[in-house]
C-alpha cells in the first residue's frame, strides 16, 4: 500500500476551515506559518512554490504535513519542546513566576539562568519562553512614571482647583501651560512600516547641536507662543517668553500660567518681572506631575513630526523646519483637537521595578 504524503493529500472543505481557524487563533508568527503553508497546499499549490513563498525547505513542509496527517491539527499548535531534565514542580513554577513579576528580567536567558541556579534544572531558551507564556507572562514594554509622583489627592486637587478657577475667572482670562523642551539635531528611530526582509536603515547625526524651546500652550485655541534658540533656558529666557505672552494678550484681564518646578521659573529676574506685571500669574504644578501639564503632549507630538525617522543633513535645515512647524501649528489643529484636551490622567503611585 502506498504511503499517503501531504503532497498528494486532498483536503476537505471542513479541513480547510479548521486550518483557517487555527491560523487566525495562533498569535505566534512561527506557528501561524505552518497553517499558512498547509492552506496553500490545500489550494493545490506546488510544494516547491509554497516552500519558496514561506521561506522554508520542502523537507520542512513534508515534516509539517506528516505531523498533520499522523498526529492531527493540534500537534502543529506548539513546538513540543521539553526540558532536558526533570520539569519544574508546581511550587517551583510559583516561585519562578513570583521572581519574574518582582524583577522583570529582560530576556529568557536570564530566566533560564535563574532556573538552573535555583532548581538545578536546565531548560532550552525556547522552553523557558513557552513556560512563561503558559503562566500568563508576556514580554512587555513597561510604561514609565515619575519616581516621586504627587499623591492622588494632590493631583485631583489641582484638577478641581484649575477647573473652578476657569469657571470663576473674568471673561477673556487666558490659561496657558508652560514648559521647556530640548530638541536635538539627531534622528530618533521609531516604529514604521517596512519590508522585514530589507528593513529600513536611517542616517543620523552627531547630536551635538540642539534647540532649546520655552513654550506656552493655550488649549482654548491650540496656539503656541515660544522663544526658541541655542541659548540655555534661564530667567532671562523666561522673561522673554512672558513678554511675548503679554504682547499677544494685551486686553486679557489676567493670564494664568501653569508650569512645572524648573528652577529658571523662580529666578529673581522672573519674580521682579511678575511683580511689575500683575496681569500675569505664574502657578506651579504639583512636583513631578508631567501628566498635569498639557504642553507635554504637544512636545511628544512635535517630536513625532520633526525627528522620528526624519534625517536632516544640515543643522540649518533642521532649525528652519522646527521654526516652521512651531510657528504654524494652525495647520495641525485637526490632529491636535483630540490630543490636547484638558482631561488629565491621574497617576496612582505604585511599586515600580528598578
Amino acid at each position: 500500500m502506498e504511503t499517503l504524503t501531504i503532497a498528494h493529500y486532498l483536503f476537505s472543505q471542513e479541513e480547510k476551515q479548521q486550518l483557517q481557524a487555527a491560523r487566525d487563533d495562533q498569535d505566534d508568527g512561527r506557528l501561524k506559518l505552518r497553517f499558512v503553508a498547509l492552506l496553500m497546499l490545500a489550494e493545490e499549490m506546488a510544494m516547491d512554490t509554497v516552500a519558496r513563498v514561506v521561506g522554508k525547505s520542502i523537507k520542512t513542509l513534508e515534516r509539517w504535513g506528516e505531523q498533520y496527517l499522523n498526529k492531527g491539527l493540534d500537534s502543529l499548535n506548539s513546538f513540543n519542546y521539553t526540558a532536558k531534565q526533570t520539569a519544574l514542580k508546581p511550587w517551583q513554577i510559583e516561585q519562578l513566576v513570583t521572581w519574574v513579576k518582582q524583577t522583570n528580567p529582560a530576556t529568557a536567558k536570564q530566566v533560564k539562568a535563574y532556573i538552573a541556579e535555583q532548581f538545578g534544572v536546565t531548560y532550552a531558551v525556547e522552553s523557558v519562553r513557552v513556560l512563561m507564556l503558559k503562566q500568563g507572562l508576556r514580554r512587555l514594554r513597561p510604561p514609565t512614571q515619575p519616581g516621586h509622583p504627587p499623591s492622588v489627592e494632590e493631583q485631583q486637587a489641582f484638577v478641581t482647583n484649575s477647573g473652578q478657577m476657569k469657571a470663576e475667572s473674568a471673561p477673556g482670562t487666558q490659561f496657558l501651560f508652560l514648559d521647556g523642551m530640548h530638541l536635538v539635531h539627531q534622528l530618533q528611530p521609531g516604529y514604521c512600516w517596512g519590508d522585514p526582509k530589507a528593513p529600513p536603515v536611517f542616517q543620523t547625526n552627531t547630536g551635538r547641536k540642539r534647540l532649546n524651546i520655552l513654550g506656552a500652550y493655550n488649549p482654548a485655541d491650540y496656539t503656541l507662543r515660544h522663544v526658541t534658540g541655542e541659548a540655555s533656558c534661564n530667567g532671562e529666557r523666561v522673561v522673554e517668553l512672558f513678554e511675548v505672552i503679554a504682547a499677544h494678550h494685551p486686553t486679557a484681564p489676567e493670564v494664568i500660567m501653569f508650569s512645572d518646578n524648573a528652577t529658571y521659573f523662580y529666578s529673581d529676574h522672573v519674580r521682579d518681572w511678575l511683580e511689575a506685571h500683575p496681569r500675569l500669574w505664574f502657578l506651579p504644578l504639583p512636583p513631578y506631575a508631567p501628566n498635569l501639564n498639557v504642553i507635554e503632549r504637544l512636545w511628544k507630538f512635535v517630536k513625532e513630526h520633526l525627528v522620528k525617522n526624519t534625517y536632516y543633513e544640515k543643522y540649518k535645515t533642521f532649525r528652519a523646519q522646527v521654526f516652521r512647524f512651531l510657528n504654524h501649528l494652525d495647520k495641525h489643529v485637526d490632529a491636535l483637537k483630540p490630543l490636547m484636551v484638558e482631561k488629565f490622567q491621574i497617576i496612582h503611585p505604585k511599586t515600580v521595578s528598578c
